[in-house]
């Protein structure tokens, strides 16, 4: 007991404050209909009508057709990101959420995804 009330007093007279949450991203891995461009410009197009403050970046697809889409808010912190790979007829991507939402991720990845 004396060792609880020596660890708390200690706690408030150095100014003891909990570590920062660091906020992390939810992953998410997604199959799209589209291929790697197409659905990259429709999971953009999905984004910036999901929230007028959101900008979506398309990057150019690589060598082998990967393609890197960056959602940011218009003030610069990211929102999302979208990695995509081809894959049979569409392709594959992998979805780094950074925001969240009372009704959970699943909403807001279904409102980036619809339709591509």
């Amino acid at each position: 007991m004396k060792r609880l009330l020596f660890c708390v007093v200690t706690c408030i007279l150095t100014g003891c404050a909990p570590a920062p949450v660091e906020r992390s991203a939810n992953t998410v891995k997604h199959r799209f209909m589209q291929p790697p461009l197409r659905a990259a410009q429709c999971f953009a197009a999905n984004a910036e009508a999901h929230s007028s403050a959101l900008v979506a970046e398309v990057g150019r697809p690589d060598s082998r057709g990967m393609i890197n889409v960056i959602v940011r808010v218009k003030n610069g912190v990211t929102y999302a990101t979208l990695d995509l790979r081809p894959a049979n007829a569409g392709s594959e991507g992998t979805l780094a959420l950074m925001a969240s939402s009372p009704r959970g991720t699943g909403e807001i990845v279904r409102s980036l995804v619809e339709g591509c």
